[in-house]
């Protein structure tokens, strides 16, 4: 979004008429534009408006109905932390002592929203003054809460002086400014060096306040930590979101932990979850350290003592290298180390730190053989769940010409030196 249509849409004009917008539908967008321009609204801002009404469409999943309030970019949101996630930075933050938070980079202003709703009072800072400005429309309900306009790099002095005692946020951009993917979204970095704000300035601010956080990408090499912080991987229905790493009073666990959140089926209130998509409130949470992990056996799977049932880790234990937490509470064998898939001898609740399957049946993983049994058993749809194999499922699945009626799912592992294909069920 640039700034003259960012200026549109905050205009009177353009607040009234995302108000008046219906709910977003692609197939209704083009007869949509039409009338609104007929209406006398300029292309320009008929344009601005649709694409941040599908934005916010696209936004109820990480913020719920707070979304119908938010202005977004596309690269912002995408890299946005959902307000429940964003809602567990605040209590971490809150819960070292701290009453003010320096938000060092805050983009549209996901974690910020979340900061001033725990009650802290926020100073977030912003490169990019369009994005600025639409982080002060979306902090504008907290009164405590103001946006600098301006480099991190330049700014921190001040604030460092102004505001001694205060927590640190940093959410460094991880897009390269006008360097774009095939989609035309701009182009994602996995470097260190090349994050804004500065990665050296990032680590320095951090170390130096009385707590701190940074919200990273979860493929964060292991030696890419720095000493003295807590690194935690965080994991949202399923998938793997973010690293952050914790300095000073946030730190609750040395070295690397695991959080595992799931959105709840039902809120105490009655309402399900997928009326309140979104909200901070509507979900269950794992917190996994080393200790949940000591003293895991190391022994992996063979065919002879292969279990009944099949367990796949949350993706946060396997990136933390925390699968001794699941290997602990099922009294199980892995297939390859490290890779968080378990094989045990009964079925154990294991609540966040992964999924349950009952073994089936075990088929060598070639392809007629594995195509034999599929035909056999009538199937013509095919789940193929794989980590330590290295094999293009969907290769595999055109190999197999499926043409039955029922569903299955198998499970590609190594298996006494031979690739298996375990054939599953959730327990």
């Amino acid at each position: 979004m640039d700034a003259a249509a960012a200026h549109a849409l905050m205009s009177d004009e353009g607040r009234e008429l995302l108000a008046s917008l219906p709910p977003y539908d692609e197939k209704n967008a083009v007869a949509l534009t039409s009338r609104l321009r007929d209406q006398g609204h300029s292309p320009e801002l008929v344009a601005a408006a649709l694409t941040q009404s599908r934005l916010r469409a696209k936004a109820v999943t990480k913020f719920g109905a707070n979304a119908e309030r938010m202005f977004f970019t596309p690269d912002a949101l995408e890299q946005a932390t959902r307000s429940a996630v964003a809602a567990l930075h605040a209590e971490r933050l809150r819960s070292s002592g701290a009453s003010r938070v320096v938000d060092g980079g805050c983009g549209i202003g996901a974690d910020a929203v979340g900061f001033a709703r725990a009650g802290l009072d926020v100073i977030a800072v912003e490169a990019d003054p369009t994005t600025a400005e639409l982080a002060r429309h979306n902090l504008a309900p907290y009164p405590a809460s103001r946006v600098e306009t301006g480099l991190l790099e330049d700014l921190a002095p001040e604030l460092r002086r102004e505001a001694p005692d205060a927590a640190w946020w940093f959410d460094p951009a991880r897009r390269i400014p006008g360097v774009a993917d095939i989609h035309g979204r701009t182009k994602r970095t996995f470097s260190l060096a090349a994050l804004s704000p500065d990665w050296e300035l990032v680590q320095q601010l951090a170390a130096d306040a009385p707590a701190a956080g940074a919200k990273l990408s979860p493929g964060l090499a292991h030696g890419d930590i720095p000493p003295d912080c807590e690194a935690e991987l965080v994991s949202y229905a399923g998938d793997l979101v973010e690293a952050t790493l914790w300095w000073g009073q946030a730190v609750r666990d040395e070295g690397t932990t695991a959080t595992i959140v799931r959105p709840t089926d039902k809120r105490a209130d009655g309402s399900t979850n997928a009326d309140n998509i979104g909200s901070d409130d509507a979900i269950e949470l794992r917190h996994v350290t080393s200790t949940d992990a000591a003293d895991a056996s190391g022994a992996l799977a063979r065919r002879a003592d292969l279990g009944a049932f099949f367990y796949e880790a949350d993706k946060a234990l396997t990136r933390s290298g925390l699968v001794g937490a699941l290997l602990n509470a099922v009294d199980g064998r892995e297939f390859t180390a490290g890779y968080g898939y378990v094989t045990a001898d009964a079925l154990t609740d294991i609540g966040l730190l992964g999924r349950a399957y009952r073994v089936l049946d075990a088929v060598p993983l070639h392809v007629k053989t594995l195509r034999s049994y599929l035909r056999t058993h009538d199937v013509g749809r095919l789940t193929i769940k794989k980590r330590d194999v290295d094999l293009d499922a969907d290769a595999l699945r055109r190999q197999l010409k499926l043409k039955g009626s029922r569903a299955m799912t198998v499970v590609l592992v190594n298996l006494d030196g031979e690739r298996a294909a375990l054939v599953v069920e959730p327990a």
